[in-house]
């Protein structure tokens, strides 16, 4: 069976970290390929400021450019819902018949996806592919996927991936101050968000 790959969020900006997370799923998992899903409205963000869709998918295009097997997937931006991944990965289901779909993602969301909307049925629903890094959050994380595969038969992928310290948060707070982010988002990335005058 075919297996495809999900990274979602609000990619504000997208940066290494994401790409690396993308890639190593795609390596160890034997993925076909893995879909960057820009979200319009994400349920934990609905009271804060996010930057243009148009800006957040022209970064995304900049950053996936001649990477082979990332591609990004408008779905989520073609409506007007709020993005719950749940109905997300039933579009995606039904657009890739027959395959095995991982969603990929960290430590820190995966130990609370129980909050998220309709959680039983998404664990139910999909394979989860979890970007960790040791130290952080261990014991925790080990204890939540076995709950989890105990209550809901949820097949879950630990990554052997070295988890690079970003967050767009970060970078947001880094463009504020004039610092560099040159280590920290692709080059093109970099040229676009200075062009454009983002996140000052």
């Amino acid at each position: 069976m075919k297996k495809i790959g999900i990274l979602g969020g609000s990619f504000d900006p997208i940066h290494l970290g994401h790409i690396q997370l993308a890639l190593q799923a795609k390596e160890e998992l034997n993925l076909d390929k893995v879909l960057f899903i820009p979200a319009k409205r994400q349920p934990f963000k609905l009271n804060r400021k996010v930057t243009s869709e148009e800006h957040r998918v022209r970064m995304l295009e900049f950053a996936l450019q001649g990477i082979e097997g990332l591609e990004i997937s408008y779905i989520e931006l073609e409506n007007d819902e709020i993005s719950y991944t749940i109905n997300t990965l039933r579009r995606i289901k039904d657009f890739y018949r027959n395959r095995e779909i991982f969603f990929i993602l960290g430590t820190d969301a995966f130990i609370n996806i129980e909050l998220w909307h309709e959680a039983a049925q998404l664990l139910q629903e999909c394979s989860f592919a979890i970007g960790s890094r040791p130290g952080y959050k261990e014991e925790e994380l080990k204890s939540c996927i076995d709950r989890i595969r105990q209550v809901y038969n949820t097949n879950i992928v630990l990554l052997n991936n070295k988890e690079l310290l970003i967050s767009s948060s970060d970078i947001k707070t880094k463009i504020g101050r004039g610092v560099s982010i040159k280590a920290l988002v692709p080059d093109a990335v970099e040229r676009y968000i200075d062009e454009n005058g983002l996140y000052k």
